[in-house]
């Protein structure tokens, strides 16, 4: 259990004490923007590496053990996790990997219910596995995952209005962090036409692909 607490412990400090930080304009002042991304994605890939070596030979220590009646709503929660990822994956936004000023940027597609689709998307997979895994590995692991996707965007957002100023606050305004809270507030509308629906359609196939082959890849059934 202690490898798989470091194991989280780098994952998450990475992602807060390092990159969601002064600390990172230190480090970049010192090694350079390029070397600083390289660093950090390899150090990202080998503690969620790690944390799945950790979790696989971790011991079981239950707490509400398997909650089978939770099933059908993580089911629910992993489609719209898929959904997520597949609406947001071709939408210009600038808190995504290749990311572009935000006043080059119109809200649109999956921006317009949420600039943070993609966290959303690992919150909400995280979140669902966590549920109905009752045991301390699992509330490590997914926790961590859910921790960091639906909590993060908020330090996301620190980072960027510190770094683009008042070209992030005209964005801001029209997006929200929440989803669908800036279309209930007026300051933007649902555009459906807009959501690329064939990534959707793909992710949702992923989705089922995965669910029908849990045992065989992951060594536990969906069911």
């Amino acid at each position: 259990m202690e490898s798989l607490i470091a194991a989280t412990a780098l994952f998450l400090g990475m992602h807060w004490i390092v990159s969601g930080s002064p600390l990172r304009g230190v480090i970049v002042a010192r090694m350079g923007e390029g070397p600083f991304k390289a660093v950090f994605a390899l150090t990202i890939t080998v503690s969620i590496v790690w944390m799945g070596w950790a979790y696989a030979h971790a011991p079981y220590v239950q707490t509400w053990g398997t909650a089978a009646g939770l099933k059908p709503v993580s089911w629910v929660l992993m489609a719209l996790a898929f959904a997520m990822f597949g609406a947001s994956a071709t939408d210009k936004n600038p808190t995504t990997l290749g990311r572009v000023p935000p006043d080059q940027v119109e809200a649109r597609g999956m921006v317009r219910i949420t600039r943070h689709a993609g966290l959303f998307g690992l919150g909400l997979w995280g979140l669902a596995h966590f549920i109905v895994n009752g045991d301390w590995a699992s509330h490590l692991l997914f926790g961590s995952f859910a921790f960091q996707g639906l909590i993060a965007p908020l330090n996301l957002d620190r980072k960027y209005r510190r770094r683009y100023g008042a070209a992030w606050e005209v964005f801001a305004r029209q997006t929200s962090y929440v989803p669908f809270v800036a279309i209930a507030q007026g300051r933007n509308r649902l555009a459906p036409g807009e959501i690329n629906w064939i990534a959707v359609a793909v992710a949702l196939g992923l989705y089922a692909l995965t669910f029908a082959y849990h045992q065989a890849w992951f060594g536990a059934s969906a069911w």
